[in-house]
């Protein structure tokens, strides 16, 4: 007996990979996708049609994307990430990893962390874009300079 394909669920952010969810069926991955958009993007629409038209009329830079894959590709794909799995915050829920990523000019590797945390410390400084990591690797970025208000 032949294996069911998976359906991938994957919403590109620009040119980065922020949610991807293997399903059993095209609707779970349709399905997977507008809990993403409705959790994360300000969606309030219940159909995958419905996020397309909405993504578009927003012109926001998210790509929605569902195919299919065949499981012994699914696997040879997850083990390529378990080196990056490995090195994922505690398995604890309620836990985060926090990648704050800035590019400074420095005359070594210690100045450059001081400048930064200088500019981490810096009341003045803008509110920074950050990818947060959850306990079971799901990756999402936070532009804190758009959360007016939220938490």
């Amino acid at each position: 007996m032949k294996p069911k394909p998976l359906w991938m669920a994957v919403v590109n952010h620009t040119d980065e990979v922020v949610f991807c969810r293997a399903c059993q069926s095209r609707h779970q991955a349709e399905k997977a996708i507008v809990i993403y958009l409705r959790q994360h993007e300000d969606f309030e629409g219940k159909k995958f049609d419905d996020a397309c038209f909405w993504i578009g009329e927003k012109d926001l830079r998210l790509d929605l994307i569902v195919f299919t894959m065949q499981p012994e590709d699914f696997r040879d794909v997850w083990d390529r990430l378990a080196v990056f799995r490995s090195d994922l915050p505690l398995r604890e829920k309620g836990l985060y990893r926090v990648i704050y990523e800035i590019d400074v000019g420095a005359s070594s590797a210690a100045e450059a962390a001081k400048t930064v945390h200088q500019i981490m410390n810096d009341s003045d400084s803008l509110p920074p874009v950050l990818d947060v990591i959850d306990n079971r690797g799901s990756k999402i970025r936070i532009d804190l300079s758009q959360q007016k208000g939220k938490g």
